[in-house]
């Protein structure tokens, strides 16, 4: 059972979570609204220039993928855009313009040849994308989704938008943070029956001293990181470090301060695991902090790991108190 005294509020966290999908999906409406005319129906093929995302979906199976789709203006849905009996990904492979019917007679020359300066901007873009922020190729893998998953007519729906932008979070790769302090960097002390209730108290008042320096900042690192990261924010870096800076300084004291090695009476594992947990914490936010201001994309996947480690976190901080009978 979480220990509600150390965690920011459920409530806390889920606004924090909250926070950053919907800058995110700002952004990405931003951009659907600004380029919605130029995916559908305008494609390079008549002189509109865009930019998406290389991914590999295929909806229309014609070997011509989404994101391709979109920069020669040709149909996802439709296999053979042109109804030339060709289908898109030939007529591209062989240099033809697949929105041009081929009209020649058959065992003739194809006369639908694409204009090269089409392919060469095609090219451009694709090689151009790899030199965006995460967030805006995130966006405009998006776009290449919506424009796949939209009906016919064109109309974006945006039940089924929201869906794709979840399921597209949902894909986005989580790191692995861990713990760095062993065992063996403790300050074991040993304990029998003629010190423990001397070493146990001390131990419990040093404890407690750093725990509760701990429970009264926690909680603001995240919400002074969204606040770096966002976009047009004119927050700076320097207060989320020192909230770092006075994590580390808990987990230096956490780790140099006597452990009692009482056999039966205390498991000095739940001890290693609070420091871990705030080394993971530390990582964490060193991490986001680090990360290019504005491109918010980047958050999620620390920010979903960080939720389970401030739970797991706050678990061992109640399991220790409940052991030395600490009342906050």
């Amino acid at each position: 059972m979480i220990n509600k005294k150390y965690l920011p509020s459920k409530n806390f966290l889920i606004a924090l979570s909250i926070t950053v999908v919907i800058i995110v999906i700002v952004i990405i409406f931003d951009s659907l609204q600004n380029n919605q005319g130029v995916y559908k129906n305008q494609g390079l093929a008549k002189g509109t220039s865009t930019t998406v995302a290389q991914i590999n979906i295929d909806s229309d199976n014609d070997g011509l993928p989404d994101w391709k789709e979109a920069l020669y203006g040709t149909d996802p849905h439709n296999p053979d855009t042109d109804g030339d009996g060709t289908n898109d990904g030939d007529e591209v492979a062989q240099g033809r313009d697949p929105l041009k019917p081929n009209t020649a007679p058959k065992g003739q020359e194809p006369n639908d040849k694409i204009d090269p300066k089409i392919i060469e901007q095609n090219e451009k873009i694709v090689n151009t994308f790899e030199s965006l922020s995460d967030t805006d190729k995130f966006s405009r893998s998006l776009i290449s989704d919506v424009i796949a998953a939209a009906p016919q007519d064109g109309a974006l729906d945006e039940n089924k938008t929201n869906s794709i932008i979840t399921n597209a979070l949902q894909r986005i790769p989580l790191k692995n943070y861990v713990g760095t302090t062993t065992i063996n960097n403790l300050n074991l002390q040993k304990t029998d029956s003629t010190n423990l209730i001397k070493n146990m108290s001390d131990y419990s008042k040093s404890y407690f001293k750093e725990t509760e320096k701990f429970r009264l900042i926690f909680g603001k690192d995240i919400a002074l990181i969204i606040s770096y990261i966002s976009p047009n924010s004119t927050s700076t870096d320097k207060d989320v470090l020192a909230i770092i800076n006075q994590y580390q300084t808990i987990v230096n004291n956490l780790i140099k301060m006597p452990v009692p090695v009482a056999i039966g009476y205390y498991d000095i594992s739940y001890h290693l695991a609070i420091i871990n947990d705030l080394e993971k914490i530390i990582s964490m936010d060193k991490d986001m902090v680090g990360m290019k201001k504005g491109s918010v994309l980047s958050i999620f996947p620390s920010l979903s790991i960080y939720n389970t480690v401030t739970k797991d976190l706050s678990d061992n901080l109640s399991i220790v108190d409940s052991i030395l009978k600490i009342q906050r």
